[in-house]
């Protein structure tokens, strides 16, 4: 299954565009499974993850902060253009 870590904060007013990516991809490609992981709140495991900027999103291993390319994101998760 395709998937994408999402690591962001409620606090955070750069992860509002990303939010809004993430939920236009989802509308589009509703098999993509997105974790997303609050750092306030899990700040061990964003930690752990090597993460010292939000947003940023691991996708197949790839990282980005703010918003990927949407071509990019489709191909890392080999997903069809829609």
């Amino acid at each position: 299954m395709a998937k994408i870590v999402y690591y962001k904060s409620l606090f955070c007013p750069r992860c509002i565009p990303t939010n809004r990516f993430l939920k236009q991809l989802r509308g589009e490609y509703p098999q993509i499974e997105i974790e997303e992981i609050e750092v306030v709140t899990n700040m061990k495991r964003a930690r752990a993850a090597g993460v010292h900027a939000i947003p940023e999103m691991d996708i197949a291993g790839r990282r980005f902060h703010g918003v990927p390319p949407k071509e990019d994101v489709i191909r890392l998760l080999g997903l069809s253009g829609s």
